[in-house]
């Protein structure tokens, strides 16, 4: 007898695996199918008894609705249960571990569906009865794909590289910590928030929340560069987050240029989960002591890698010198000043840099502005003097001057339509292009003069200029003189037409 009961306890022992397996096989498709609202397919299970109970299955997949003309809501290669046979005839588990974790979220179908989310934290006391808890549930190297509402947007995917989620139910809002790869520009982000609960029905509705930090290498985007630093929070479904923060880029600078700045970057926007737009409702960024507002929109454009970039911006009291210095590589700037913009930025995808595909229009006044080369500024100290008809007046001296006009950037070109320069008693009036690439300028326009010809010279010249004073006239100048400014930057040629004035 003793025999007998040694043999049954060992052959209950070998076989008992097997027994658990076959009850809790369809336990578990049964449970999954009804939380994910899917159709679930299992190729293998197997159980086997070590210290506790341990569960390896294969080849895992959810199809949402049992749909098949759209990918697996959820696939998973091979995962792992670690439990007590007895804590899981209670529906718990110690320990869960994923490989080849796949999840794709499906649009909602029709435009009216009611928004089916419960707030974060709030659980169903119907669906907590039966409710399986995990101690800890981890996911290594896995894909999270949204797809877009719109049939002719591409979806979104998200490279986690780790996912772990602490005393997971599926009816209440699970906490959790991820660590994802970002691609461009090339960056970690760490994120802890919570998730949930699960909504069955609509799974792009299902809410998430929480905290972030991102560290980046803008150099990985052509064109520009800083090493950026960035924290914020978001909530929200999964198909339209809200998200609030701010970034500190050390060293930013463009390719086009030769200075770096320290930006600082505080904005409010919101995510398109579906396919990864971005609407910036604000953004207030600080490029050295200059301030910076914009709005706008960051979106994916069929066919084409990258996204697109338009932005409405406002400045204020920025300054002229750093500006300059960003965009070119000049050791100090040829010009000081306080600038206030309003301009629309456009930066369509493309492999190129992103100063060449930037496309600007808007308008600009530059006030209390000053030539830092000292030739340059003793002309304009002299059109000074002589624009008011006292040339020899040797305290006319360091005069500011006044920039205004509407300006225009694309293919590597500034379009000035028109440019107005005022200094006491002149004013300038010029339109054209600067090619940034070759730096040369290329400038055409009038000279006013508050002075008549005659007065703007001494002795003889003086005396035979009269001659021409009525010639030059202009109807609200006491000289009108075409002139032009053309050649390189840095020694650019000015004219004045004075034979095209006179036949005018």
């Amino acid at each position: 007898m003793l025999i007998i009961s040694v043999v049954a306890a060992i052959g209950l022992y070998y076989y008992a695996d097997r027994l658990v397996e076959q009850r809790l096989r369809p336990a578990t498709v049964e449970l999954l199918e009804r939380r994910f609202n899917s159709k679930v397919e299992l190729a293998s299970m197997r159980v086997a008894f070590t210290r506790n109970l341990s569960v390896r299955g294969e080849g895992l997949t959810l199809r949402h609705e049992g749909r098949t003309d759209i990918p697996p809501l959820i696939s998973i290669r091979v995962f792992t249960v670690e439990a007590g046979l007895r804590d899981l005839w209670a529906r718990r588990v110690d320990r869960v571990h994923l490989e080849g974790l796949e999840i794709m979220i499906p649009p909602r179908r029709g435009k009216d569906m009611p928004a089916l989310v419960q707030p974060a934290g709030e659980r169903d006391d119907r669906d907590s009865e039966d409710d399986v808890h995990i101690g800890e549930l981890v996911a290594e190297n896995s894909l999270l794909t949204i797809m877009s509402k719109q049939d002719d947007k591409g979806p979104r995917v998200i490279q986690i590289r780790r996912l772990r989620f602490d005393g997971f139910e599926f009816s209440k809002a699970i906490p959790f910590e991820a660590a994802v790869t970002n691609p461009t520009p090339h960056g970690e982000i760490a994120t802890v928030g919570a998730f949930g609960p699960w909504n069955a029905e609509a799974p792009s509705l299902t809410p998430i929340d929480g905290t972030f930090l991102f560290d980046a290498d803008l150099g990985t985007i052509k064109g520009i560069g800083g090493a950026l630093h960035a924290e914020g929070n978001f909530n929200g479904p999964l198909e339209l987050i809200r998200t609030s923060g701010r970034t500190r880029t050390e060293g930013f600078h463009l390719s086009s240029g030769g200075a770096k700045f320290l930006l600082l970057v505080d904005y409010d926007a919101v995510v398109d989960g579906t396919n990864g737009d971005t609407i910036l409702e604000r953004v207030d960024a600080r490029l050295g002591p200059s301030r910076i507002s914009a709005s706008g929109a960051i979106v994916k454009v069929e066919g084409a890698k990258g996204r697109r970039i338009t932005l409405d911006t406002k400045t204020q009291g920025g300054r002229l010198q750093d500006f300059v210095k960003l965009a070119t590589r000049v050791q100090s700037s040829p010009l000081t000043g306080i600038v206030n913009t309003t301009a629309r930025i456009d930066i369509p995808p493309g492999e190129a840099d992103v100063g060449d595909r930037m496309n600007i229009n808007g308008t600009f006044d530059v006030g209390r502005a000053q030539f830092t080369s000292q030739t340059i500024q003793d002309r304009v100290d002299e059109l000074a003097r002589r624009g008011v008809g006292r040339p020899d007046d040797e305290t006319i001296d360091d005069v500011v001057s006044n920039f205004r006009g509407s300006f225009s950037l694309d293919n590597g070109r500034l379009h000035l339509k028109p440019l107005t320069f005022s200094v006491e008693g002149a004013n300038v009036r010029l339109t054209g292009h600067y090619d940034t690439a070759k730096e040369r300028l290329d400038f055409q326009g009038e000279l006013r003069l508050q002075a008549k010809a005659s007065q703007t010279q001494t002795g003889w010249k003086r005396f035979v200029l009269k001659i021409f004073d009525p010639m030059l006239d202009g109807p609200s100048a006491g000289t009108v003189l075409p002139i032009s400014i053309t050649g390189p930057r840095d020694q650019p040629k000015f004219s004045a037409d004075l034979k095209k004035a006179i036949l005018k």
